[in-house]
């Protein structure tokens, strides 16, 4: 008995079987946009420089990735375009290390105009097609638009912030100090991203425009606590975010981040770590008053944060992306940098890994998200728990599903029952795309239907 196969005895166990809701009116999911492609509800993208494997005479199959990009800065017109700080205009920060400001070093320092035409001109470089659609994402991580997250080494940007008040304001307390820096470093912060992701916006329409790591709920707290870590996000957490509604006004995609550290292995602390992030992302995608939710792309790496020479389990793999697809987010993005690529032995171990683990479970999850998706929303919208908090997966039935490696593709074969059908609508829904109605009146298969794909 495989992996998988005892996964989904467990919850069928658990689960009884009812008949199929007719309509979503109980279940509170508003619309979202269609996916990039139609055909796929959750989509895995990746974004690492495999390409220096290949120059070192290994090829990674990425065969189940629709869509295959690099981390590398000379690659342009790419269907996912990360803009670090000096990719994209003159971002204001200071080097943590040697306190050097760069660009003004804070936000209300900045020249903005200055920092846009340079922007303009990096974007242009960087997506030199107006045809192409895909992801931009913004990765500026020096500093925090809320002041009181900029903890830790970022409290150079608070303290510089004061001490130009001071400076400016001799006659002020120190509390009339500290409370005018807070509104000219976040009312400084708030316009510099806003009219980047504006500019964006206008230049390349095409493209679904956030920021890296936003929204973050802070649920790090197993390190202080690992036994009674429950992975909820912080009350003030949730409310500060709750307080960026001009950023989840201005983004176009979400980008929240789920990388794993060593502790959270092949854990439940790890599931609750990341379903609770995803789920964060999902709330806040839906609190701009606009048509249709904003969809969320989830960052996930392969190997563990604080350690690189280490792969993740297939469980990990269950709590990070399968998290991610039972939750409905749009997709998933592999990132990773130069440091497993960098030799010839890092190469042939991220080779293995990915024909091993990674490309069947992308396959598994992908194809169930598929079939849930044709099943139970006539390809209309995507699956997602009915239950949030719930250990129940987008995972095909091993019973009756095989995935195997024939000639560098994949062959997946198998039936999908009416148990599984009905196991879907107890466990799922369907959040429906922007304009079209996907549950309403729903009749669900009542024979086996026989799946064939290659990928």
């Amino acid at each position: 008995m495989n992996y998988y196969h005892r996964m989904f005895l467990a919850y069928a166990a658990i689960a009884a079987l009812s008949s199929p809701p007719n309509s979503c009116h109980g279940y509170q999911y508003a619309p979202t946009v269609k996916p990039l492609f139609q055909s796929i509800p959750f989509i895995p993208l990746w974004n690492a420089p495999t390409e220096l494997c290949a120059k070192r005479n290994v090829r990674i199959n990425l065969k189940p990735f629709p869509i295959i990009s690099s981390t590398l800065r000379e690659h342009r017109g790419q269907n996912i375009t990360l803009f670090y700080n000096d990719r994209f205009g003159f971002y204001p920060y200071i080097d943590e290390n040697t306190e050097r400001l760069y660009n003004g070093g804070l936000p209300q320092l900045a020249n903005v105009t200055k920092h846009l035409n340079q922007a303009e001109k990096d974007l242009l470089y960087f997506l030199p097609f107006t045809e192409n659609s895909g992801l931009a994402v913004i990765d500026w991580e020096n500093w925090r638009p809320h002041w009181m997250r900029n903890w830790g080494t970022k409290q150079i940007y608070r303290a510089l912030s004061i001490k130009i008040v001071q400076e400016k304001a001799t006659h002020l307390s120190r509390n009339e100090v500290t409370n005018c820096a807070k509104q000219e470093f976040e009312t400084a912060a708030k316009e510099f991203m806003k009219a980047s992701l504006q500019l964006g916006k206008t230049v390349r329409p095409k493209q679904l425009w956030g920021y890296y790591l936003f929204p973050d709920c802070y649920n790090y707290d197993y390190k202080v606590d690992f036994i009674k870590y429950n992975g909820s996000c912080p009350s003030i957490e949730v409310q500060r975010n709750n307080e960026h509604m001009w950023l989840w006004n201005e983004s176009t995609a979400l980008f929240p981040s789920i990388y794993l550290e060593s502790a959270l292995a092949s854990s439940v602390k790890g599931t609750l770590f990341a379903r609770n992030r995803v789920y964060e992302a999902k709330r806040v995608a839906a609190l701009p008053r606009q048509a249709y939710t904003t969809p969320v792309y989830v960052y996930v790496r392969l190997v563990f944060s604080d350690n690189t020479a280490s792969f993740l389990s297939k469980q990990d793999l269950v709590n990070t992306i399968g998290e991610s697809a039972a939750l409905g987010a749009a997709g998933i993005i592999v990132w990773e940098g130069t440091a497993i690529t960098q030799t010839q032995a890092s190469c042939h171990s991220l080779n293995s890994f990915v024909n091993n683990v990674l490309n069947p479970y992308i396959i598994n999850v992908t194809t169930a998200a598929k079939i849930c998706s044709s099943v139970l929303c006539q390809e209309k919208g995507r699956c997602i728990r009915k239950n949030w908090n719930s250990t129940t997966y987008l995972h095909l039935n091993p019973l009756y599903f095989n995935i195997e490696s024939v000639a560098q593709r994949y062959r997946v074969h198998g039936t999908v029952t009416p148990m599984d059908h009905n196991l879907m609508a107890k466990w799922f829904t369907c959040q429906c795309y922007e304009g079209m109605n996907c549950l309403t009146n729903a009749m669900y298969p009542s024979d086996n239907i026989t799946v064939t794909m290659y990928i």
